[in-house]
């Protein structure tokens, strides 16, 4: 072990009464080797929420079980305040996926539902001014974004010679109107359907989720970690976070997204008004729309070929949310129309 590196964990490592052995450094993780066994060092930024170890304490004593520990130090702190950062310690897991994608993911969503299960709440509404409020403020947002959009439009057709970005806009801002107005549409129909409860559901979301969160013990049982930015939201934040990641790659038509879903469902289904707010963030076109404004701050320092190469990365992620929007959509309807021919019978 080099002796340099060494001395920076060693200190935090004796506060749990460990003595490194050996080490390998992956990312914001160390993986130790002790005279206890082997286990992951996690240093994070000390602009984190320090409380959020709670939040694992909470899932356990309500029951839930398949969620990485942090194991304390000998005075009972689950964090570690050293050189302007924190650090916790957790039992060694491997991320490494199983032969089979699609199993990964049916584990990994079924998981999550679970936790949104097991950490439910039911939060009253008192005034339908705070339901309109918050639906009046994403429009307001919306509307602004989508009007940053059409004034680039404008700006570069009304040039001689469009730069490749501006053209390569240009060609897809069609598509992005109508992404924005079906996000739109989503939207609507949340806002109508929440005029009439009396409630909505709030549930421990672990937010900016990606699969390589989901971690695995020598027997094959999967794990939850990365709870760093959890906090008690509507559950669909996580599907969207989710699936940003998963559906950002090459053009595909993921099919496996909705058996994926279907898993979620079977576990947690969300109510109708929570199934028409998970579209409507899912679809609106917010990637583009960063592409666009980064272009014109020039703020980050990229060439003209490599904002072309983001934005068409952010167009690809776009039309592989619409597939699997479009294909949730018409399930969703399907399941609408037979309930309603189920009611019709038994009257």
């Amino acid at each position: 072990m080099n002796n340099q590196e060494g001395s920076k964990i060693g200190p935090i490592l004796n506060k749990y009464n460990l003595q490194p052995t050996s080490f390998e450094q992956i990312g914001k993780v160390t993986k130790v080797m002790t005279n206890k066994g082997i286990y992951a060092l996690k240093s994070i930024s000390n602009k984190i929420n320090p409380s959020f170890p709670t939040f694992l304490q909470q899932l356990f004593q309500q029951g839930y079980t398949r969620a990485v520990p942090i194991y304390p130090t000998i005075e009972g702190k689950y964090l570690v305040y050293d050189n302007q950062k924190f650090y916790y310690l957790m039992p060694w897991l491997h991320s490494d996926i199983p032969d089979h994608r699609g199993d990964h993911y049916h584990a990994f969503f079924n998981e999550i539902a679970r936790i949104h299960l097991t950490t439910a709440r039911k939060q009253k509404i008192d005034n339908e001014n705070e339901i309109t409020g918050h639906y009046e403020t994403i429009i307001k947002k919306w509307e602004e974004r989508n009007q940053i959009l059409e004034r680039f439009v404008e700006e570069a057709e009304a040039k001689w010679y469009m730069s490749p970005f501006e053209l390569q806009f240009c060609t897809y801002f069609y598509e992005v109107s109508l992404a924005s107005s079906f996000a739109r549409n989503q939207l609507d129909k949340w806002h109508e359907l929440m005029m009439e409860k009396k409630s909505y559901r709030t549930t421990l979301t672990l937010n900016n989720l990606s699969d390589s969160h989901f971690l695995y013990d020598e027997s094959g049982k999967g794990y939850l970690s990365n709870f760093e930015r959890a906090g008690y939201a509507n559950p669909t934040n996580d599907l969207v976070s989710l699936y940003f990641r998963i559906l950002k790659t090459y053009p595909t038509l993921c099919t496996d997204c909705l058996e994926w879903f279907a898993s979620y469902q079977s576990r947690f289904p969300l109510r109708e008004e929570e199934f028409y707010l998970f579209l409507s963030h899912l679809t609106f076109p917010d990637p583009i729309y960063r592409c666009v404004r980064n272009y014109a701050d020039q703020k980050r320092k990229k060439s003209e070929r490599e904002h072309v190469q983001v934005l068409q990365r952010a167009y690809w992620l776009t039309k592989n949310i619409e597939f699997v929007s479009v294909k949730l959509l018409e399930a969703e309807q399907k399941r609408k129309e037979q309930e309603e021919e189920e009611e019709s019978h038994t009257e």
